[in-house]
């Protein structure tokens, strides 16, 4: 009898919902100016403890929710926790900084911590819901014709810093203390969604988590429009040509960056952060090309998949 194959995570997704009414965005918007997400990381697939101690586990905690709060277009202001934890990591000696660092991080964001569960688990498994206000929320599915494709800052660093970690790559300061950072403690684009949101018009926005090569099909798919990406225009971080190579640093998860449709020219830099214009849409195909001065490039590679 042939083996059935394991689904893919946007299978998965898609068999969970009822036709016709799959969630595609980052987080779901009520229709009344309230906003919600939530996201879990867990030992093992989002972090390695013996890389992450806890003070940094509760702040990328923190900022992949903000991210995707950030990309709706909204502002978080209350938290609810679920925390999943083993024998190791229900010790005084875990809890108290990890509890430190939660409260100074969600703080900063003006976020007041509301409620949750706590609960034994074989390893630990971390969830944050998080709830806010959009007055103009920003979904996936509004991108149009004529629209310009535009990234916050560079993609790669957190590839970089997995592969420092784990391959002891030997990469030269200031990049190497940038790539972990990255990897370890991304930090969120909400001051930067916040100043879009005010000066700008976007049609489409998403955040940068699963890497450009799985997460710029979603955003063709979610807006039913083809994308036309120029490569030479995609932000490497300085110097991170000599240990990546393109398709690495395409494939790079986690970056928090924000990926965005805009019918307006916008500025280069926006709260010192760099953007740049990487494509733009096209009603001539659906789905995503990649072009490098004007010849079309193919990757073998899709990126990271949890299934």
């Amino acid at each position: 009898m042939k083996e059935k194959s394991n689904l893919k995570e946007s299978e998965i997704i898609r068999a969970l919902y009822p036709p016709g009414s799959l969630q595609t965005d980052d987080c779901y918007l009520d229709g009344e100016g309230r906003i919600y997400t939530t996201d879990t990381i867990c030992e093992g697939t989002h972090f390695r403890t013996e890389w992450s101690g806890p003070r940094e586990i509760a702040r990328k905690l923190v900022e992949v929710n903000v991210s995707d709060i950030a990309a709706g277009g909204g502002v978080p202001t209350k938290a609810f926790l679920n925390l999943g934890l083993s024998a190791e990591f229900s010790k005084e000696e875990w809890i108290l900084p990890f509890s430190q660092s939660l409260g100074t991080t969600l703080s900063s964001y003006g976020i007041t911590l509301c409620g949750g569960d706590t609960y034994r688990s074989p390893s630990l498994n971390l969830t944050l819901t998080l709830v806010g206000t959009s007055t103009i929320p920003w979904k996936r599915s509004g991108g149009k014709k004529g629209d310009f494709l535009y990234l916050t800052g560079s993609v790669g660093l957190s590839q970089l810093g997995y592969k420092i970690l784990s391959e002891q790559a030997h990469v030269p300061e200031p990049l190497r203390s940038l790539a972990l950072e990255k990897h370890l403690t991304p930090k969120a684009r909400l001051e930067v969604a916040k100043e879009l949101s005010k000066q700008f018009s976007l049609s489409s926005c998403m955040d940068l988590t699963d890497g450009l090569l799985q997460d710029l099909p979603k955003l063709s798919a979610s807006s039913e429009i083809g994308l036309e990406i120029f490569l030479e225009r995609i932000p490497l971080p300085s110097g991170s040509s000599a240990f990546l190579r393109m398709e690495e640093a395409l494939g790079s998860g986690e970056e928090l960056e924000l990926l965005f449709l805009s019918p307006q020219q916008l500025p280069n830099t926006l709260c010192g952060i760099s953007i740049s214009k990487i494509g733009k849409t096209t009603s001539d195909w659906k789905g995503v090309r990649y072009f490098e001065k004007g010849s079309e490039i193919q990757f073998e590679d899709s990126g990271f998949e949890h299934f």
